[in-house]
């Protein structure tokens, strides 16, 4: 049984997944402040990349994104700010763990 729209056979260039990645991280963003409420999201810029920070229960996350997507942070809800504690210092790991205990509910 196969599935209506099967993946494609062709590996998906670096740029493209790089840049489904900073769409999500954006759109997850936008998702936190919705939720949240407006000091919980937002971007600001760092050696001439925007970086996407959001602030949850389990802690700070951030995201450097592409400059490319200044046109679309501009057009979302997210504000251009730092987080209100500034940048908490976490690391890839870190992130990735406390985005691991957000998604499953583990704070």
């Amino acid at each position: 049984m196969g599935a209506d729209n099967p993946p494609p056979t062709d590996e998906k260039p670096i740029d493209e997944v790089y840049h489904d990645r900073n769409l999500l991280a954006i759109a997850f963003a936008r998702a936190i402040r919705l939720t949240w409420g407006p000091n919980t999201a937002g971007w600001y810029w760092h050696d001439g990349w925007p970086v996407v920070w959001v602030d949850t229960p389990t802690g700070q996350k951030s995201w450097h994104v592409t400059p490319d997507l200044e046109d679309v942070l501009e057009r979302s809800s997210l504000q251009q700010t730092d987080p209100e504690n500034g940048y908490d210092g976490h690391s890839r790991t870190l992130k990735n763990c406390r985005l691991a205990r957000y998604i499953t509910g583990s704070y």
